[in-house]
């Protein structure tokens, strides 16, 4: 290596190491919002249902849809998401526990639509996104709940980990994408002429 290729290296490590710890880490993050909709007349179930399920496919790898059936009677209430850990008491639960980890998965009691989408197109820059949402009918209209996650893997010093902590402190990651998912989703209901309002989000 001559000494103009050593000085730009150098310089490149020195830059990055300022704004991305150069320790190998995977970090998860979490978020949700829950909307309320009211169907405008006509508006079936199935329809706000096709129009949640083809929003969410403009911008995923893979989507699993399950289509279920209302609940009798319908709750007074709107109902919401709940995080449920399907290894609660087992010895896979307990392995997970012990090693910091968080099995707890979203679940929708009486919704008829449940979706769970992939995006890993950014997969080769250590980016991962899941969206689970689902809709839950009451005596009022619908609860529209959306989870997601949003994983990526930072640090190290081989060329792909700097080049990509370089790429992010230009354009940011692809975490950016995941609200304009959620509007293009809630869009697609309004656009069956319902009202959708959001009654709490996290971040």
């Amino acid at each position: 290596m001559n000494l103009k290729s050593m000085f730009v290296t150098v310089t490149a490590a020195a830059c990055l190491g300022g704004c991305a710890s150069m320790t190998p880490t995977h970090e998860t993050v979490q978020g949700y919002a829950v909307f309320d909709i009211t169907a405008a007349q006509g508006v079936s179930a199935s329809q706000l249902s096709d129009a949640v399920k083809s929003a969410l496919q403009l911008n995923m790898s893979k989507v699993q849809v399950v289509n279920g059936i209302p609940p009798s009677p319908l709750p007074e209430k709107a109902p919401r998401f709940q995080l449920v850990s399907p290894f609660k008491g087992s010895g896979l639960g307990a392995l997970a526990a012990a090693s910091g980890q968080s099995l707890h998965v979203p679940s929708c009691e009486g919704a008829v639509l449940t979706a769970n989408g992939v995006d890993s197109s950014m997969s080769g820059y250590g980016e991962r996104t899941t969206f689970f949402l689902c809709v839950m009918p009451y005596q009022g209209g619908y609860a529209l709940n959306v989870y997601t996650t949003f994983s990526k893997v930072s640090g190290g010093f081989s060329a792909a980990a700097l080049g990509t902590a370089m790429a992010r402190s230009v354009v940011g990651d692809s975490s950016q994408f995941i609200p304009r998912t959620i509007g293009q989703i809630v869009d697609a209901v309004r656009a069956t002429g319902s009202s959708v309002s959001l009654k709490e989000a996290y971040p």
